[in-house]
């Protein structure tokens, strides 16, 4: 079963489901994929959706926004409580504590981050919403320039983020302070099988233009990150699963392993896997959907799809708006396509709702990153065609 809901349903998920006659919960923004994509969704009421869901179907999801609906109606209060365990930072923390005894973390109220002083916090940690989304809110601190910076840009952006997301996708009044964790990020579409065995879909890295960013800007996959990873990822899944205890079950997990292969969680995002639909970068990528291994209980067969794909990047990039963006009256898309040797895919047109411009899938040779070094530190203003007012509002479009 999947549920399909706000911000956006790729019309490669909305395929995906309608071609199998995949049961997906009857929601307004499943009605409207229905009809702005031209298919026929196997759509099923809230009660029979909750039939499935206690039956052990399983269930995938595409946002967040569908956890309003599975924790008061689905009826199945283990999936609820597992899903609640990796959406609350905190508790997340809490359970896996004992196999990170060096990792420090303590909750805060809003109103202590305002008014805790940097010189009392920990050394370099970062700070983010207990319960959060899409890198919103989270702050790097190293220094008391940055903690002033990270106070006022929460007091700022507080308004905007209740407005764009529900309470339980990104609630800023509880936040968590931890450790900074160094090394290599990756970000990982994983699910758990009926036996709890993790079966890794994908594995992107990301990178970042310095040590204090983090920003969502540059994803990518390749046939030697997947070698490499893969095994060693697999069975680090399966060692904090013991006291995850999670089966059945999709997550997007980001994490960052060290110099010596020590990993550390960041988090587990629940039922889902790389948000804004962008999980579908392993179509591009590895002619396969991530949500289908998820639903069909199927593992890739990595030995066959790796070879002929060796020595090239497939690429997410996200295109988040600079800070003090002006109102936006055109982003030239083709600008900036024209600054990659091959462009595989392109999502446009979320500016008049969202923090970013849309979303760009590349194939970049991995001996050659000068195009993907430069989009980093690239505030993408040059392609912003600004007006005095910010135009009407739109739905995103999705295209070339």
């Amino acid at each position: 079963m999947i549920i399909l809901e706000d911000p956006y349903v790729s019309p490669e998920l909305a395929s995906f489901a309608a071609g199998r006659q995949e049961a997906v919960l009857d929601t307004p923004a499943a009605r409207q994929a229905g009809l702005d994509y031209g298919l026929d969704l196997a759509l099923v009421s809230s009660r029979d959706a909750a039939r499935l869901c206690c039956r052990g179907e399983r269930l995938y999801c595409n946002s967040e926004n569908a956890l309003d609906w599975l924790y008061s109606r689905s009826g199945n209060a283990g999936l609820v409580r597992s899903t609640e365990l990796l959406k609350n930072k905190l508790l997340f923390r809490q359970r896996l504590a004992p196999l990170f005894p060096d990792f420090h973390f303590r909750e805060l109220g809003l109103r202590d981050v305002m008014e805790t002083h940097f010189d009392s916090l920990p050394g370099p940690c970062v700070l983010k919403p207990a319960v959060g989304f899409f890198s919103l809110g989270v702050y790097s601190i190293e220094d008391a320039q940055q903690w002033r910076a990270a106070r006022d840009d929460i007091a700022a952006g507080a308004v905007r983020w209740r407005r764009e997301y529900p309470a339980a996708v990104l609630d800023n009044q509880v936040w968590l302070l931890e450790s900074l964790i160094r090394g290599t990020e990756y970000a990982v579409d994983v699910y758990f099988d009926h036996q709890g065995k993790a079966v890794i879909c994908n594995i992107l890295q990301h990178d970042f233009a310095c040590a204090a960013d983090v920003s969502d800007r540059l994803y990518y996959t390749s046939a030697d990150i997947i070698r490499r990873m893969a095994g060693p990822l697999e069975a680090w899944f399966d060692r904090l699963n013991e006291r995850l205890g999670l089966h059945d079950y999709p997550a997007h997990v980001e994490l960052r392993c060290d110099d010596q292969g020590r990993m550390v969680p960041i988090e587990f995002n629940p039922l889902r896997f790389a948000g804004w639909c962008c999980t579908d970068i392993s179509l591009y990528a590895w002619g396969f959907a991530t949500y289908g291994c998820y639903l069909d209980d199927a593992r890739p067969d990595w030995d066959s799809i790796l070879p002929g794909r060796e020595d090239r990047l497939y690429t997410l990039i996200v295109l988040n708006k600079p800070a003090h963006c002006p109102p936006v009256r055109r982003f030239d898309y083709d600008a900036l396509c024209a600054r990659f040797r091959k462009v595989l895919h392109v999502r446009k047109g979320f500016y008049d709702h969202y923090s970013h411009f849309g979303f760009l899938f590349t194939e970049t040779p991995a001996h050659d990153r000068a195009e993907l070094d430069a989009i980093v530190r690239n505030d993408l203003l040059e392609f912003v065609i600004p007006e005095e007012s910010a135009p009407a509002a739109g739905k995103p479009q999705d295209g070339r």
